[in-house]
């Protein structure tokens, strides 16, 4: 049996999923007589919705992950490699799948041939060496291509820079064997740094006017629209004049990333951000206690000492499991008063009795000390469930909270943690598919609260990134000139 397991709430994932809907269901500030590359004038279409599951899906399962996001309707899913694409080929889903990192060809004994054939595998093109080198592997399997061009408008992490990138979208709308299909970059601190986020979106948004003619053209000729993205979780809740024709979120989905979005100048959706439900649980046994006397040490280094005579529990999740090292004597756990495991378990009857208790000690490599001598002893028995990581935003053991306590990034803790942790996935009443918003309460629980999509659509409307960006070209709307 593992000894610890992650507990991923799908539902939660749902209703992220349907707040960053509404968030891109607000159409930008197009500028005046602005029409779309390839669409009639004035239509500004949907915002698609690219859902990230690289890594994994930041380690909690790309395959579970990928078949719940398509049966909600996602337009395309993003990996960051041919291994992690290569994973989803059997997977009975539709979605098309976008590969970041530079892929030079496959074989046609390779399973993603067969997405290939299907016009399902999606890459990026970052050189116009590695486009010329694509287009010529895709001569010799007789396939066409969908390919997107990626602009370097600042974070200098893969793509061109926009005159070479220029260059590559002509070559792409001119070969026979690479689809032109994506226009996209990367904002490198939209929660942040408004001045930095406003220039990369001029560089992206000279760019597009750049190509527009080869756009037009390849409209002319029958082609679809050719989709333009750049925003991730920050910016899709930052400001509707970022979202372009597709928003690429990752840790959004999963109920993270509210923390990023600095409150001056005030995000445009906050609210909807404030209301992303974490969907991720850590849980774990207590497998053995031991009454210490006065001036005990605990673990490695003896870094804590017992100041009265104390119940210490040892729970048996270490670093080496994901549980970061700079944690001990400074995180916090919580006994949940259930017995281990019992997977889908969402009653909260024993949620009221729950009690907080310190990490006490060096996190060692399998295991944590925890100090339960002021707990009674009907939540510390052997077989009890310890919450290591809870889903309530305003707890202690809260992802982003834990994170940054040990010095690091949600997106770092998440992904860090073992695929030796056994993964399970719940469907929650609060979030199944009732098209309710969820707050916690005070003890830990989540209690239902009426939505309203139009007033979420409207709220603090008009106060993202900055005036003079006004919304995107090609299929969409243009950014007006700065």
């Amino acid at each position: 049996m593992p000894t610890s397991r992650l507990a991923i709430d799908l539902s939660a994932v749902e209703h992220n999923l349907r707040l960053i809907r509404l968030a891109t269901a607000v159409p930008s500030n197009a500028a005046p007589g602005a029409a779309a590359a390839g669409s009639p004038a004035g239509n500004l279409g949907k915002t698609q919705i690219c859902a990230v599951i690289k890594q994994d899906a930041y380690g909690m399962g790309a395959g579970r992950l990928a078949r719940k996001l398509a049966q909600c309707g996602v337009d395309l899913l993003a990996v960051y490699s041919l291994d992690e694409a290569r994973a989803l080929v059997d997977l009975p889903i539709k979605s098309p799948v976008l590969v970041l990192m530079p892929v030079t060809g496959i074989d046609r004994s390779d399973p993603l041939f067969r997405l290939t054939v299907a016009g399902r595998l999606h890459v990026v093109l970052h050189s116009l060496e590695h486009a010329t080198e694509l287009s010529s592997f895709c001569s010799r399997l007789g396939v066409q291509l969908p390919v997107h061009v990626q602009v370097d408008s600042g974070m200098s992490r893969g793509g061109s820079l926009p005159e070479a990138a220029a260059e590559i979208v002509r070559f792409a709308a001119a070969s026979n064997r690479l689809r032109l299909t994506g226009l996209m970059t990367h904002f490198s601190s939209p929660g942040n740094d408004e001045a930095f986020t406003r220039e990369q979106a001029r560089v992206f948004r000279s760019l597009i006017d750049n190509v527009k003619p080869t756009l037009m053209e390849l409209a002319r000729k029958g082609a679809p629209p050719v989709v333009v993205h750049a925003a991730n979780t920050a910016a899709t809740f930052r400001s509707s004049s970022l979202h372009a024709t597709m928003v690429r979120v990752g840790q959004g989905l999963y109920g993270f990333g509210s923390g990023d979005l600095a409150s001056n100048p005030a995000p445009e959706f906050g609210d909807l951000a404030g209301q992303l439900r974490h969907a991720v649980r850590w849980l774990a046994p207590i497998v053995h206690t031991e009454t210490i006397p006065t001036g005990w040490p605990v673990g490695y280094n003896r870094t804590w000492h017992a100041r009265r005579p104390s119940r210490i529990a040892i729970i048996p999740v270490g670093y080496a499991g994901g549980y970061p090292l700079t944690l001990g004597n400074r995180a916090v756990v919580r006994l949940t008063g259930r017995m281990y495991p019992k997977v889908g378990d969402t009653s909260t009857a024993a949620d009221a009795a729950s009690v907080w208790v310190p990490v006490v000690g060096r996190v060692s490599m399998d295991q944590i000390t925890i100090d339960v001598t002021e707990a009674p002893e009907s939540l510390v028995r052997s077989g009890m469930e310890v919450e290591l990581i809870g889903t309530d935003p305003s707890k202690p053991n809260a992802m982003p909270k834990l994170a940054a306590e040990a010095g690091t990034i949600t997106h770092a803790l998440l992904c860090g943690i073992a695929p030796s942790v056994e993964r399970t996935y719940t469907v929650s009443d609060a979030a199944g598919g009732s098209g309710e918003a969820t707050t916690p309460d005070a003890a830990g629980t989540r209690s239902a609260t009426p939505f309203d999509p139009a007033a979420a659509a409207r709220a603090q409307r008009g106060a993202g990134v900055s005036a003079d960006l006004a919304g995107w070209i090609a299929g969409k709307s243009s950014i007006a000139a700065s």
